[in-house]
């Protein structure tokens, strides 16, 4: 029992639950939430480091409970399609209104904040891309027309993933230099 990754690749689920990488144990559920829970306490620590406004401190919670009922989802392995078609609408509808909300602020910006900002959109729309990727690859293993198909292998949806990254990066970037207080 090296490491869960190593077991993953050469154990049975069986066998790797004999170690102390068990399905449901602690180190399971530790290395599975680990980002998720980084994540949230990285925005938390950033939030207090720069003194913000409370609202983000709420808008974190709000998060963080949306994370619990995600957990308990994912804890259930219920696959609940509403919940899924819910989310999906969400995204659609948050996409559209960062893109028009991108329109509406570009003639404003100088033109530095217009390079950033357009970088930013690329990587919107990569994300975008993966989302939908991720909901149809995984959509299938619970759909009776698929059954009996292989498991799709992610390649397009990390690729999306990779590219949202870096042209927010980028745009984040490209804002800290061309705004006044850097």
């Amino acid at each position: 029992s090296r490491s869960l990754l190593h077991n993953l690749r050469t154990l049975t689920i069986e066998e790797n639950n004999a170690t102390m990488w068990a399905d449901g144990g602690l180190l399971w559920i530790l290395w599975g939430f680990s980002v998720t829970l980084g994540s949230i306490l990285a925005a938390i620590g950033a939030f207090m480091y720069v003194k913000t406004k409370s609202v983000f401190s709420w808008l974190t919670g709000i998060g963080v409970l949306g994370v619990v009922f995600a957990m308990l989802l994912v804890w259930g392995r219920v696959y609940n399609a509403t919940l899924f078609g819910i989310g999906g609408t969400i995204i659609l509808v948050s996409f559209f209104a960062i893109v028009w909300i991108w329109m509406k602020t570009y003639a404003a910006l100088d033109m530095p904040q217009k390079i950033a900002g357009s970088f930013k959109l690329i990587g919107y729309i990569f994300w975008i891309q993966a989302s939908w990727f991720l909901c149809g690859e995984t959509a299938k293993m619970h759909l009776k027309a698929f059954e009996g198909s292989s498991v799709p292998s992610p390649i397009e949806i990390m690729v999306f993933l990779v590219l949202g990254w870096l042209f927010v990066l980028m745009g984040e970037y490209k804002s800290m230099y061309s705004s006044s207080d850097f």
